[in-house]
């Protein structure tokens, strides 16, 4: 049984969550979505319990620039692995950016962006 939750439509952005879920703790959702200007995202809506003494909700927003996604669809799925390590590589990041801002004693945010663009396909 898997102990994460994932609502994604799409069976690519279903598996960019999967490729990433092990970096988030149990009970973690995983949810695609698009905005009004049709950009798709993907909501990552987790509790931390490791920024203070009470469980905190967080949710990264992780937004595809549309020109990127299109050029990661049209990739055979052989040569998907450099977009996944690029997309963990950024959700570490923001990851050590917060556990870095709480451990300076600055307010963890509850809600955090992060852009894919060129780099990511």
């Amino acid at each position: 049984m898997d102990d994460y939750q994932y609502d994604c439509p799409s069976a690519d952005i279903d598996m960019l969550a999967r490729v990433i879920s092990d970096l988030f703790p149990e009970q973690t959702q995983f949810a695609e979505r698009r905005d009004d200007a049709g950009r798709t995202s993907l909501a990552i809506h987790y509790v931390a319990m490791r920024f203070g003494s009470t469980a905190r909700r967080i949710t990264i927003d992780v937004r595809f620039e549309p020109a990127a996604l299109a050029r990661y669809r049209a990739l055979p799925p052989r040569l998907h692995a450099r977009s996944y390590a690029v997309l963990r590589a950024y959700v570490e990041a923001t990851l050590g950016s917060l556990e870095e801002a709480y451990a300076n004693g600055e307010t963890v945010p509850r809600e955090v962006d992060i852009e894919m663009g060129e780099d990511f396909a």
